[in-house]
Order: structure tokens, then sequence, then C-alpha cells
């Protein structure tokens, strides 16, 4: 059976409103993702002992995505209090953490980073798992995941 799912063009946009001392301070950028072929977005719980989000690897699968094909990440705490901890994972070896604040959100445009206990730049190496952890209390995250 061939598919009936055509490739479509994602419109993402970054809006910042502010003025400030009488001047504009806000903008706007618009990035467009050409081929979407796969998307997914949903909302889920984050526990305070965490949670495996997704898995970037080699094969479509519940909760993994084919690295190379990943364009577009973006985790949104919809908390209004509590705070997340993301972590990046390189197998066991490399990880990164970070900390999105309630209602922050962080983008990511591709499977690749850089972690090192020296500081000194090497090289990125491929993501093969994203998880969360929340603060003090369960968090809501969405999740939206574009692949080409």
């Amino acid at each position: 059976m061939a598919s009936t799912v055509t490739p479509a063009t994602a419109t993402v946009q970054i809006v910042e409103s502010l003025t400030l001392g009488g001047v504009d301070r806000g903008g706007t950028h618009t990035r467009s993702i050409s081929n979407v072929a796969e998307a997914d977005r949903r909302v889920m719980t984050i526990s305070t002992t965490g949670n495996s989000v997704l898995d970037l690897n080699s094969a479509n699968g519940r909760g993994e995505f084919v690295r190379s094909a990943v364009k577009y990440i973006r985790i949104t705490n919809l908390d209004d209090t509590n705070w997340l901890q993301i972590q990046f994972r390189k197998a066991a070896a490399e990880v990164c953490d970070l900390r999105i604040e309630p209602g922050a959100t962080f983008m990511l445009s591709s499977g690749v980073m850089f972690a090192a206990a020296s500081g000194s730049f090497t090289s990125f190496v491929d993501i093969d798992n994203i998880s969360a952890q929340a603060d003090t209390a369960d968090v809501d995250i969405e999740l939206v995941v574009l692949a080409v």
C-alpha cells in the first residue's frame, strides 16, 4: 500500500512583544521546515522521579524517531509553579542537563549535542534519549516533534 501522506512545509514562528521606555523592543522570527512527513504532538505528565520523553535512533517506533530525520523538537513546561529538568543523553556517556522554568519553552533543530566536563569543544555527538524530571511536584509538558 502506498502512503497517501504528502510531505508539507511546517512554519515555526517566534514572536516577542515588548515596549520598553516607549520603544518597541519586540521581534519576530519565522523558520520554514520543508518536506515534513512525520509530526507528533502530545501532552504528558513528568514525575519527580523522571520519565523518558523520547528516543532518537535509526528506526521509528513508539516514542522513537529517526535521529537524522528530526528537524524540530519543542518541549514546553506547562506548569505555572515548578521548573523542569531536561536531560539529553548519548548512550551512557555524554549528558547535558537543562532547567526549563514554569511556562518556558526549549527548542532543538537537530538530534546532536556537545557535553563535556572540560568545557573544551571536541565534536558533536548524537542524542540517543531525552528524559525529564519534575522539581517538587509532577508537571505537564507539551512535546512537539517534526521529522522529514
